[in-house]
């Protein structure tokens, strides 16, 4: 069913006004004659220093990749298809660094490298540490996508092929090959999240482009020079986000009915120990190892009732504005993707999408500089000094996940349905509140819940354009960390994390409890 010209012109002035508008703000301040020759006279894209920059931010980027393809991918194939020991509970904890934020990781191997120093195998304070920090925060979406694009496969295509060759045949030559698209994608998703990730370098101190962009701004005053090392970062995470989108062209993120597969479970016999142990070190190094250092500087109970009295303010503030944030980029992200998937025009189809999945590109620092710029104005300082700047900034930093995960499920959602429900009432608004919402509610708590919990830790653009006198947790961790309060940030931290699981708990709940309502069980 064709949507109404209204939507088409609410969900451009919206998408344009909170997202587009700082974005286009910072590229065309550029074009300014004395911005780009101030830039010049500072920074030179191709001097040894911006090499230096250039060697850091894709070195890290590739080797988390790299990290993240060589244990995500094994992983979700133990987990899903072998009778590996204790998998069901393997996959509940595998999945928990992805909601511990990666700056808490960094906080972790940055304490843990002081005390165990000179028995560590490398440096956290370089490269290699910040690959190897981020490969443990990210590595469960590519592992997420791995899954997906399992339970995704035709069982009969792998069943025809075992037929005729072996297990390990039909992995190389069936499985994997239809797996892969959606590994590729993860990994595509990796290479974003750390080439434009602020946090982890700037705690192992490293500098990478985010880090310098932040300092050209901050400390330097310097707009266009820290547009101008945007640019390289832009381009290139522009154009992974566009081979992306190549891959999974036509395939959905998310399956709503998505775990009942009928694989059969490969037998590992004596390799169950070999891949068990291999499971617990990457939940150890990943899990429990921030949790047990964050637990043991924390110290005494008593330590986090003072935290607790000292930030309750800030828990209640963080919750609140990152689920005002989640709830206006749910509603601009449903705009968008009912645009997407249910318009005639392929022509506006494509410029909606590449529009929607344009903020990916963009480092949280520069987001923040270029709302800074549009919002920070006498006309608009009801905006930049109350709580809504934060939310837009949340809005124009994850609306492309809140786009994706409803146009998932829109895909799965047969046209035919709307219109023949487009036969009893004419009114479109009718058939969206009756028909078309309750079918998607899987696909709205996802992409609620994803922005909740991804608003709630933070800390790249709130940093720059959070109100004078309001503070989230991230933020108070940040400042206490550079105070020297390690205990104070440990509690804080550990809390954070307490919020996050409860938050994903109650996601579980609502989403399978949704999902079988849809599927009429």
């Amino acid at each position: 069913m064709k949507p109404p010209r209204f939507l088409y012109c609410i969900a451009t002035a919206l998408f344009v006004l909170v997202v587009l508008t700082p974005i286009l703000y910072m590229l065309l301040s550029l074009l300014n004659t004395d911005g780009v020759g101030g830039a010049l006279n500072h920074i030179s894209l191709f001097d040894r220093r911006q090499i230096g920059l250039a060697g850091n931010s894709l070195g890290t980027a590739l080797g988390a990749t790299a990290g993240c393809l060589l244990i995500g991918p094994p992983l979700a194939y133990f987990l899903l298809r072998t009778n590996l020991w204790g998998k069901n509970v393997l996959k509940v904890l595998c999945l928990v660094p992805m909601l511990i934020p990666p700056y808490v990781h960094a906080i972790v191997w940055n304490d843990v490298s002081r005390t165990l120093g000179d028995w560590l195998p490398l440096d956290v304070h370089s490269v290699w540490g910040v690959i190897f920090v981020l490969t443990l925060a990210y590595f469960p979406f590519v592992m997420l996508m791995a899954l997906s694009g399992l339970e995704s496969i035709d069982r009969n295509m792998e069943e025809a092929s075992l037929l005729h060759h072996g297990e390990w045949a039909t992995l190389r030559r069936v499985t994997l090959p239809l797996a892969t698209p959606h590994i590729l994608s993860g990994a595509v998703f990796v290479f974003i999240f750390a080439i434009t990730d602020f946090s982890v370098p700037d705690i192992l101190r490293v500098r990478v482009y985010p880090v310098e962009i932040f300092v050209q701004f901050s400390a330097f005053y310097n707009e266009a020079g820290a547009m101008m090392l945007s640019l390289p970062l832009m381009a290139i995470t522009f154009l992974l986000v566009l081979v992306q989108r190549r891959i999974l062209k036509d395939r959905s993120y998310v399956n709503m009915y998505g775990g009942r597969s009928n694989a059969s479970h490969h037998r590992l016999g004596r390799w169950n120990v070999c891949v068990f142990m291999l499971a617990l070190v990457v939940v150890g190094l990943s899990v429990a190892t921030p949790i047990w250092d964050l637990m043991e500087r924390a110290g005494a109970l008593s330590n986090y009732i003072r935290v607790l009295k000292t930030s309750y303010s800030q828990i209640l503030y963080s919750l609140f504005v990152s689920s005002i944030g989640a709830a206006a980029t749910l509603f601009l992200g449903l705009l968008l993707a009912i645009v997407i998937e249910r318009s005639r025009s392929e022509k506006v189809k494509s410029i909606f999408l590449y529009a929607a999945i344009a903020p990916l590109a963009v480092p949280a620092t520069t987001l923040g500089i270029g709302m800074i710029r549009v919002w920070n104005r006498p006309a608009t300082d009801f905006v930049f000094e109350s709580t809504w700047v934060t939310v837009f900034g949340y809005v124009a930093r994850f609306l492309p996940f809140a786009v994706m995960a409803i146009a998932s499920n829109l895909k799965q959602i047969s046209p035919r349905i709307e219109e023949a429900a487009a036969l009893a009432t004419p009114h479109w608004l009718r058939v969206l509140w009756r028909i078309v919402l309750p079918l998607l509610s899987p696909g709205l708590t996802v992409g609620f819940f994803v922005v909740l919990i991804l608003s709630f830790g933070e800390i790249g653009t709130t940093l720059l354009v959070i109100p004078p006198g309001r503070e989230t947790i991230p933020i108070k961790i940040y400042n206490l960390m550079h105070y020297g309060a390690n205990s104070m940030v440990a509690a804080l931290s550990l809390m954070l994390i307490v919020i996050i699981l409860a938050l994903a708990g109650l996601f579980s709940a609502v989403y399978r409890r949704l999902s079988e309502r849809v599927s009429g069980r």
